[in-house]
């Protein structure tokens, strides 16, 4: 069998609410200009306008490239059965916790939660929330995943070729013995 890994980021529409605040921000700005045209303070305030959309859209890009949720599935690799999340801290970087990394075996899943809000609905992301039988608490929390229901399904449907028995095929059970006849 072959092996099988993905990676998974958070949505560019995630950000929806600092997009619109940098499309608001331009918007705003525009009108300001329009109305106060012969201001001598409207190079500036356009100057502050795109210096703060570049900083929103620079945060949305670190936000979404420190964010990976990793299936590995590898049948010829006991240690590539798993799945990962893995988030770095930018705002941390001399700290042992700039780089934070939970690893869940494919047989140590317990139960996957898709969480979702009504705008997140609308959007067709999610937050998807993995347990595992080790500590029965929500180990990996991986917010704004797109097509969250399609995420979960497929992790189920890995971590199910190693939780049925001890390969691909379910364990058989024996069929009981016939009573015998008197």
């Amino acid at each position: 069998m072959e092996p099988f890994y993905k990676t998974y980021k958070p949505a560019w529409r995630s950000f929806y609410k600092l997009l619109f605040l940098a499309v608001l921000l331009l918007v705003l700005g525009g009108v300001v200009h329009y109305f106060k045209s012969d201001a001598s303070w409207l190079k500036l305030m356009w100057i502050v306008v795109l210096v703060a959309d570049l900083l929103i859209l620079a945060y949305i890009s670190i936000q979404r490239a420190t964010m990976s949720l990793i299936l590995r599935d590898n049948p010829e690799k006991a240690e590539d059965q798993e799945v990962a999340f893995v988030v770095c801290h930018p705002l941390k970087p001399f700290s042992p916790d700039f780089r934070e990394s939970i690893e869940i075996g494919l047989s140590n899943i317990t139960h996957i939660r898709v969480g979702q809000t009504m705008m997140q609905t609308i959007m067709r992301i999610g937050d998807v929330v993995i347990t595992s039988s080790g500590t029965g608490t929500e180990e990996i929390y991986a917010h704004n995943i797109p097509d969250p229901l399609a995420v979960r399904d497929e992790i189920q449907i890995h971590a199910r070729k190693y939780t049925l028995g001890s390969g691909s095929q379910p364990a058989s059970t024996p069929a009981p013995a016939p009573a015998p006849e008197a």
